[in-house]
């Protein structure tokens, strides 16, 4: 039981720690006097200026802080979700996939009794984070089963390594492009074996180094928010597999008697099916590095350009009353993040340069939705965009 306690308080401090540092890294995502729009989910809901924004964001800092070094951090956890979960509705970027993942893991700490003795509900959450950590590499892996990360997304990941390499080595490697879907799904479904676990945890270590490699300062030196993130992977993978039991389905049927670990399985581990029919956020889903996430420009007059402030501006390409803004580069140059890839949020931004136009006409959006389960099969690739006003 004293082991089981001792796992969950660590599990507790990675979880704070990596947070802390990715939410640094990305400071600016956390701030409404920016260049990249806010996108509520909700149009009421107002916007927190200088500097009350400031204020909240580092409220939260600290909350993570003391959550790092108090021995019971249950009434920090409980505050750092409230405030956090207020900053999210305030900004739909700000739903990225780790953070998705953080807040998932310290709702179930929210209901942990650090201090109490109840073994039965400390083996229950471990469990839920075992399958949380094990349904994000088999559905990312899932993920990535299609035509676009094998041309696309696999081709660019190895720049970093195929730069140095003569044409036909690199040819000699396109075979794990095709296999590196199947070997992220294995894994995952291997961490669960008494027999492979300790092996799928070096698997996932040496995936891990490959990820920061390539997208690290020798590489890419791409989206450093996911770095802290793919460390605490490898921690959470180790702590919670290496050396760990096997699962009963005694401690399954347990697991279920508390409320807040049903909600987790069902909107982290279960709901993420129904992304392949396009009824469920890509980022709730662990769509990640994929290749097969929607995709949103805005297309701007000469007219509307010429108004746009500078910090804008130099986002805009083109010609010839053809000037677009892709909104992922933007958010990713601008805020340290990609866009949430949703129609709904890239709408949104789209919205805000309504002002900078004396008609709707000069300002539009081109929607390029993820491809379906159906389309995936018949191997589609994404060449039909929708436009929409």
């Amino acid at each position: 039981m004293k082991n089981n306690r001792s796992h969950i308080l660590l599990i507790t401090r990675i979880t704070a720690i990596a947070c802390f540092l990715s939410m640094l890294l990305c400071y600016k995502l956390w701030l409404g006097e920016r260049a990249f729009p806010l996108s509520p989910i909700a149009d009421f809901l107002p916007s927190l200026h200088h500097p009350i924004d400031l204020i909240l964001f580092s409220i939260t800092l600290l909350l993570l802080q003391c959550i790092v070094f108090f021995k019971n951090p249950k009434k920090f956890i409980v505050a750092f979700l409230v405030l956090a979960l207020l900053l999210a509705l305030m900004d739909q970027n700000r739903w990225q996939p780790w953070f998705y993942q953080y807040l998932m893991m310290f709702f179930i700490l929210a209901f942990y009794d650090f201090e109490g003795k109840s073994n039965l509900h400390s083996e229950s959450i471990l469990l839920v984070f075992k399958l949380m950590i094990g349904a994000i590499y088999f559905w990312s892996g899932l993920q990535k089963l299609n035509p676009n990360f094998i041309t696309d997304t696999y081709p660019w990941l190895m720049e970093p390594i195929t730069n140095h390499l003569s044409e036909s080595a690199v040819s000699k490697t396109d075979w794990l492009g095709k296999a590196f879907p199947m070997i992220e799904i294995t894994t995952s479904l291997a961490l669960f074996s008494n027999k492979f676990k300790k092996k799928a945890v070096v698997m996932l270590f040496f995936m891990h180094l490959f990820i920061l490699f390539v997208l690290g300062p020798f590489g890419h030196n791409y989206n450093p928010v996911i770095w802290p993130w793919n460390m605490a992977m490898m921690a959470f993978s180790a702590i919670l597999f290496y050396n760990s039991e096997a699962t009963s389905f005694h401690q399954i049927k347990n697991a279920f008697q508390f409320h807040s670990i049903k909600i987790v399985i069902l909107f982290f581990v279960l709901m993420p099916l129904l992304n392949f029919f396009n009824t469920w956020d890509s980022y709730l889903s662990h769509n990640l590095y994929s290749g097969n996430t929607s995709n949103g420009v805005i297309y701007i007059s000469d007219s509307v350009e010429s108004k746009l402030p500078p910090e804008i501006k130099q986002y805009s390409k083109g010609e010839m009353n053809l000037n677009q803004i892709t909104i992922k580069y933007w958010c990713m140059m601008e805020l340290g993040v990609p866009a949430y890839p949703e129609k709904r949020n890239f709408a949104s931004i789209t919205k805000s340069f309504y002002k900078y136009a004396s008609d709707s006409s000069e300002i539009y959006f081109m929607f390029t939705p993820k491809l379906k389960l159906n389309e995936l099969s018949r191997g589609f690739t994404r060449d039909n965009e929708e436009v929409s006003p």
